[in-house]
This record gives C-alpha cells, sequence and structure tokens, in this order.
C-alpha cells in the first residue's frame, strides 16, 4: 500500500483568527514525483512560497486545493499556481483558477489521486458556504488510535473556537458538518490553523457541545429580554449580552457571531 507523507508548513501570519499562521499541506508519498498543495496561504508572504517549493523539491505539482475561500488561505494562489503550472482548485468557481481555460471546482465525494494516495473531498459548510475538508483514508497520523487522517481546514481548529463567517456561513450546516466530522472516529486531525490533533471525533464533539451552550445560554437570554422588554433580541443586543462590553473579540465579530445563532434559531421555528 502507498503510505501517504503529510508536510505542513506554517506561514508566518499569526493573528487572533489565524492563530500562530495558516497552515500549508504538501500531500504526496515516499518517493514520489508528484504532490498536491493545500491552502498555499495569503499573498505577499515570500518566504512562505520560498519554504513550500523548495519542500516540493522536484515534484510535479497536480494540482492546489484550498479549503474555503478566505485570503488567507487563496491569496498566494495564483502564484503559486503560476510557479508549478498547476491548477487551483476550491469548491466555489470564483476561487478556481484553470489550466488550459478548463475551470474544475471541488465536488461533495469527489476522490483525487496523487502519488498512489487517494483524497476524498468533503463538503463542509458552516464557516462559510464553500468550506471542504480531506479526508485521507491511507494515513495515519501517529498518536491517533484509527487510521486516517482529515485535513479539515477552518471547519475545526487546533485550538479555539471557529468562527461563522456568518451569512455565507450558516449554523444551521455548521452543526451538521461537524457530526459528519464526529461520525469519523478517532483518527487524526490536520486543522489549517494550530497544531495536529490525535482525534477527531473529540475535536468535534467540544464543539459541538460549545456551540449547544451558547444556543442554551441564547434562548435564555431571548427569554429574559423579551419578558423584561416585550420585543425581539437583536444581534447586536445578543452579542453585547454574550461577550460583555468589554469583549477582546471586534464589535463587528461579535455581532456575526450572535447574527448567526439568531439565524439558526429561526430555522429551528423557535423564534
Amino acid at each position: 500500500m502507498t503510505v501517504p507523507t503529510l508536510t505542513r508548513i506554517t506561514c508566518d501570519n499569526p493573528s487572533p483568527m489565524t492563530l500562530e499562521g495558516t497552515n500549508t499541506y504538501i500531500i504526496s508519498a515516499e518517493g514520489a514525483s508528484e504532490a498536491v498543495i493545500v491552502d498555499p496561504g495569503p499573498q505577499g508572504h515570500h518566504d512562505h512560497l520560498r519554504t513550500v517549493l523548495e519542500a516540493v523539491g522536484t515534484r510535479t505539482v497536480t494540482e492546489i486545493l484550498v479549503t474555503h475561500r478566505h485570503r488567507d488561505h487563496t491569496g498566494a494562489a495564483k502564484e503559486f499556481s503560476a510557479r508549478t503550472g498547476a491548477p487551483v482548485r476550491g469548491y466555489d468557481a470564483d476561487h478556481c483558477l484553470p489550466v488550459q481555460g478548463t475551470v474544475l471546482p471541488l465536488m461533495d465525494g469527489e476522490e483525487i489521486q496523487v502519488a498512489g494516495v487517494s483524497l476524498q473531498v468533503l463538503h463542509t459548510p458552516g464557516h462559510t458556504s464553500d468550506s471542504v475538508c480531506f479526508w485521507i483514508p491511507q494515513a495515519q497520523s501517529e498518536a491517533a488510535a484509527e487510521p486516517g487522517v482529515m485535513l479539515t481546514g477552518d471547519t475545526i481548529l487546533g485550538e479555539g473556537t471557529t468562527m461563522l463567517d456568518h451569512p455565507d456561513g450558516r449554523l444551521s450546516d455548521y452543526m451538521e458538518s461537524l457530526r459528519l466530522l464526529g461520525g469519523f472516529g478517532g483518527v487524526g486531525m490536520c486543522p489549517a490553523h494550530g497544531p495536529e490533533r490525535e482525534d477527531l471525533s473529540v475535536m468535534a464533539g467540544r464543539y459541538l457541545k460549545h456551540r449547544e451552550e451558547r444556543l442554551a445560554q441564547t434562548r435564555e437570554l431571548i427569554a429574559e429580554h423579551r419578558a423584561r422588554t416585550h420585543e425581539a433580541l437583536d444581534a447586536a443586543t445578543l452579542g453585547r449580552l454574550i461577550y460583555g462590553e468589554r469583549a477582546q473579540v471586534p464589535e463587528r465579530v461579535i455581532e456575526q457571531i450572535a447574527a448567526s445563532q439568531l439565524a439558526h434559531l429561526r430555522d429551528l421555528g423557535e423564534i
């Protein structure tokens, strides 16, 4: 059996949203002549570009894949494509760069073959509507109990929690995506930000629990606000009630988070 190799290179673009930086992955096999690059990173980080291409070496890059449309993942895609001659593929056609005029968006369930390694595309909307994960059943994480590795993009991070890019990213979709990923069991997890994790199901479970706790809190705040004012609770007010007036997160982000929670409860018919 062909044994996959995953090389992680972290871009020097740290921030509260990107943690230590964006993780770029090179997927290949020992001694193979081909490789795939996942999430090339942000534009303008020439040291990162050089480091990734040096790690690729003489191998032919057959495809450049992006887990979703955010610029810290796609910004360098055009330059990587120009340097390698490889097409850029994402779930959203607007973020694909064709070779010889053919645009090939990723499809849910699609299998991508490189150097004898199979990557399966999983559409996991929620963080954004075009978010995908890549399942590599042949891979083995050293600490994981079960074979297989999932590249989770921003759907599940190595640390902290993921912000939903509401209204494009919907909490209703996100909860389903987390349940899907949790069903893969104790396989390895390689996120686009933060360290690798040994148990995907544990991380997905933590994320689900966090979202459910926030929704329970939201339901209580809605009921209290309605009892006191006889009015509906808007996203800006909800955000302040949840995070306080001195939150370390920008107000715009807090309002987005709150709006996604309200939209989910509307989807459920609760408000």
